[in-house]
């Protein structure tokens, strides 16, 4: 079937069949928990549509082009493709253009449906997850079954129109390694961060701004944490990739204040499931405080959140906490507990005409003096190439 129909015909018919669902009252499965009988029954119905609708296709497509007639209206219709697509980071729509982001480079689709259609499928998916969207919450951010994050706005808070932001995660897990190949570090980095995961014994933070491949880092960490060792994951959304072999996985919704579960389900996994590490998805909230009374209580933590530095990634974890417990509390915990900062930066380079993620500097948390942080400078990026180590191992003995 492959090249025998076009993107652009797809989406024609899917929109045609789901009008014809629609006047005939065909409930859409839903895209968690769908029995299988209610798949079947739905395409049923797909292939009745196109008999009726007269959508002519050649009798050994018929099925195949039903599944992906039915992939689009259960999933996310036209941009459902750019969904499986491998390499794909981000798509973007803003009152009916789309946009994709690949290997940090923006690549403009074009219009692929006016803005009423991207509204309508900005609502479906809300439903589609029991949340609302509208004037009185004309906001939604949630996960999407393959681990996407998948953020909308409408009218009236959004002036032009329906906008849409699909983050998603590589179906293909990256090592260190690869990062080194890409650019983002150099071998030393990565021998000492693999050196740093197999001992269990520091606790690490990644940090940068949204996209700076924070998630990547520390899925890529993860794969030298030891065999025998316990994990648990506690995550939002379901977005990391642990790559070692078995963990104790908990996703934790949002609620409707706006707050989390995070801080209870990370106290329930500390204190019941005796981890050997513990790996936060990204703080962003009160979590942080259940994070760092980890980090007190011996635990090997690992996590990620935004700053644009490697010490405002401190600053970040004490403004998270500070409604649960005092400043002056919090920081000595933090200056003995957390081991390593490592701040990842995405600058857009004119001359590559594109995006560039790589490490910018990677700190050591010593100790808490006088009031101050004791921090010691490890590595900087100079340029595209990165300075020497300027300590090991021996600094966590």
């Amino acid at each position: 079937m492959e090249g025998r129909y076009s993107n652009e015909f797809f989406n024609q018919q899917a929109t045609r069949i789901q009008d014809y669902l629609v006047n005939h009252e065909v409930s859409v499965p839903r895209w968690r928990g769908a029995h299988e009988d209610e798949e079947l029954a739905f395409r049923a119905w797909i292939l009745r549509a196109m008999q009726e609708l007269r959508i002519t296709v050649d009798e050994r497509d018929r099925q195949e082009v039903t599944r992906e007639v039915s992939k689009r209206i259960i999933g996310l219709g036209v941009l459902q493709p750019y969904l499986e697509e491998e390499g794909i980071e981000e798509i973007i729509v803003r009152n009916g253009f789309v946009s994709i982001e690949r290997d940090g480079q923006i690549h403009e689709v074009g219009y692929l449906a006016d803005d009423a259609y991207f509204y309508r499928l900005a609502r479906r998916i809300a439903e589609m997850e029991g949340k609302g969207l509208g004037g009185k919450e004309p906001k939604i951010k949630v996960g999407l079954p393959d681990g996407s994050r998948f953020a909308a706005t409408i009218p009236p808070i959004s002036r032009q129109g329906t906008a849409i932001n699909i983050r998603r995660f590589a179906l293909r897990k990256l090592s260190l390694e690869d990062l080194v190949d890409r650019g983002s570090a150099d071998q030393e980095t990565i021998d000492f961060l693999a050196e740093v995961a197999s001992s269990m014994k520091v606790s690490v933070v990644f940090a940068g701004r949204p996209g700076a491949g924070k998630t990547t880092w520390l899925n890529a960490f993860s794969a030298h944490v030891p065999s025998h060792a316990q994990v648990t994951v506690v995550e939002t959304f379901q977005e990391l990739q642990p790559q070692v072999e078995h963990y104790h996985h908990l996703v934790v919704e949002e609620d409707e204040l706006g707050t989390t579960g995070m801080a209870d389900a990370i106290n329930t996994s500390v204190l019941r499931m005796r981890p050997d590490v513990l790996m936060i998805g990204e703080v962003v909230s009160r979590e942080a405080y259940q994070y760092i009374m980890a980090l007190n209580l011996g635990i090997v933590s690992h996590t990620t959140t935004h700053a644009q530095s490697a010490r405002m990634a401190l600053a970040r974890l004490e403004n998270l906490s500070r409604r649960d417990i005092e400043v002056a509390e919090l920081r000595p915990v933090i200056g003995y507990g957390l081991g390593l900062v490592i701040h990842l930066s995405k600058d857009y380079e004119p001359a590559r005409r594109q995006y560039v993620r790589r490490m910018s500097e990677m700190i050591a948390i010593r100790g808490f003096e006088n009031g101050e942080y004791i921090i010691r400078p490890l590595k900087i990026r100079d340029g595209d190439a990165f300075t020497p180590l300027a300590a090991g191992m021996e600094l966590f003995q």
